[in-house]
């Protein structure tokens, strides 16, 4: 995450035949602002704890790693409790874990923008859904929201593959590094990753760039020395820059909100879900790896010599042989155990996981079993609050992912009519698209997110049922779990009435005896008479 004063002039604004002379100037006027920004991201990851945060959700925790013996004894157990990844994954998986509904229709719109015609929105329907309907959709989706709770931001690169077909996926926050003015606008995204460069003289590991503008993505490789960037010569033949064919920069990024702390606020870091209660999930790995620590020794007692003069090799000898040589009668042996009372200790983990679950707004599963719809709505109340806030800002980056697969699929239909097109200039400025091509719209398209609260299925099915027909049809079917587009099947349902209508009436006419050979009266001859 960079926010800078200054941006130097973009590569975008340079035609395709000027963009390669120009990226190589480019290149050796700002390589030290790209190693800047590289280094800012950088101090980024470590001042804000990343990598410790998605350790944690690991279930690795530094703290937990470095415990030292603090007896002298062998005992020294490393517990990882991962509530980290409960508190993520429930709010993950309440806002993804069923499918987003993508809703294609243009009926909402302004009568001006609903002059497309229908087969162009039928059209469209087909080719978004085709890739929003996916499994690696969801799945990105999905990674995109755990990534960014956990790591403060995350980002969804889509591009064109050799063969021509659209792809996405999530990629780290230590590789994508988004570049914004001081105003808060999205200037430039970075992918910084390491590679061996075997072309060098000194084959050795150098870092690659890939910069995205609204135009162009450009590769970059460090210069020997590691004191700036250069182009990197091994994309030539591909092209350097190369275009990407959306008309705006083909990452979607996802911020977790918005710090209150003015000093992250103004960087717009967004925030970590783990921040607030890690100190207390390290407490809580403690204190459980101090409790087995104590288990194990209730499991070994201590071993009491009276009026015996022995050495600590001698008693080390009887503990293994299970024999306790006595060497008078006045001697005596026998076992001691630990104290077994620990309710201080039990009270206090207790304790720990009530406020982690309180303080993450993380509902207790086990606390639900047997409840009813309300009870369960009333138990997941925090958790509703909690996904509102996050929808605020993970809608909008699901609205940025499907404007950018909209751009490439209108670059696909504008190169299809004349490869020679400017696609840029077609959907960046507004130019008129070649043969009369109709563009698709991605405001046809909206999206809901389903909360995934368990339900009492026959509880919904009922209200759906009291309802029908004082609601409208599409909301009552987008209530209905196991509908993926309720506009589909709203229009299925229509046709299936119609259907069923006409055969209701074709039946009537039969029993009244208007039907069969008595239905036909003749007009359809006459019309042919007519006609002749």
């Amino acid at each position: 995450m960079a926010v800078v004063n200054i941006v130097p002039e973009l590569l975008s604004e340079y035609s395709p035949g000027q963009v390669r002379s120009a990226a190589a100037v480019w290149a050796e006027k700002n390589g030290a602002w790209l190693k800047k920004v590289i280094d800012q991201h950088e101090s980024f990851l470590t001042e804000y704890a990343v990598d410790k945060y998605q350790a944690a959700y690991d279930g690795e925790m530094e703290v937990i790693e470095e415990r030292d013996k603090n007896r002298g004894d062998d005992i020294n157990h490393k517990l990882h409790v991962a509530m980290a990844q409960l508190v993520i994954d429930t709010v993950v998986d309440y806002m993804t874990g069923k499918p987003i509904t993508w809703t294609v229709e243009a009926e909402n719109l302004p009568e001006e923008d609903q002059t497309a015609a229908k087969a162009v929105i039928e059209e469209y329907r087909k080719d978004i859904l085709k890739l929003l309907q996916s499994d690696e959709s969801q799945r990105v989706l999905a990674d995109q929201l755990r990534q960014g709770s956990i790591a403060y931001y995350s980002g969804v690169i889509s591009w064109v593959d050799e063969e021509g077909n659209i792809d996405f996926d999530e990629f780290p926050v230590q590789e994508l590094i988004p570049v914004y003015d001081n105003r808060g606008k999205l200037r430039l995204v970075i992918r910084k990753y390491q590679i061996v460069d075997e072309t060098a003289d000194n084959p050795a590991e150098r870092t690659k760039l890939e910069v995205y503008d609204d135009r162009y993505v450009t590769y970059f490789l460090q210069d020997e020395q590691g004191l700036g960037f250069q182009l990197d010569k091994t994309e030539e033949t591909t092209g350097n820059p190369v275009q990407h064919f959306a008309g705006r920069i083909p990452v979607s990024i996802f911020v977790n909100g918005t710090p209150a702390k003015y000093e992250d606020r103004k960087k717009r870091v967004g925030t970590s879900d783990l921040k607030v209660i890690f100190s207390l999930l390290e407490e809580l790995s403690s204190v459980m790896s101090d409790k087995a620590n104590t288990v194990d020794r209730l499991l070994d007692q201590f071993l009491l010599f009276k009026n015996v003069t022995t050495t600590e090799d001698e008693v080390v000898k009887m503990r293994k042989a299970r024999a306790i040589v006595l060497k008078n009668k006045e001697s005596d042996a026998s076992f001691l155990a630990p104290s077994q009372e620990d309710g201080a200790i039990e009270n206090h983990i207790n304790r720990l996981e009530e406020i982690i679950h309180k303080t993450s707004q993380t509902p207790k599963l086990n606390d639900i079993g047997g409840a009813t719809a309300t009870e369960i709505k009333v138990k997941y109340s925090s958790l509703d609050i909690k996904a509102g806030k996050k929808e605020n800002y993970f809608s909008p980056a699901i609205k940025a992912f499907v404007f950018v697969l909209t751009d490439l699929l209108n670059a696909r239909r504008i190169l299809e009519a004349n490869s020679e097109a400017d696609v840029y200039a077609i959907l960046k400025n507004g130019e008129q698209p070649p043969g009369g091509v109709q563009l698709y719209n991605a405001e046809w398209l909206q999206h809901t997110i389903n909360r995934n609260m368990p339900q009492n299925f026959l509880e919904i099915a009922q209200i759906v049922s009291v309802l029908a027909g004082t609601v409208p049809d599409s909301y009552l079917y987008e209530l209905l779990w196991f509908i993926e587009d309720p506009v589909a099947a709203l229009k299925e349902m229509k046709a299936q009435k119609k259907e069923e209508a006409k055969a209701a009436a074709e039946a009537g006419a039969n029993a009244l005896g208007f039907g069969g050979e008595f239905g036909n009266t003749g007009a359809e001859n006459n019309d042919d008479t007519a006609e002749e």
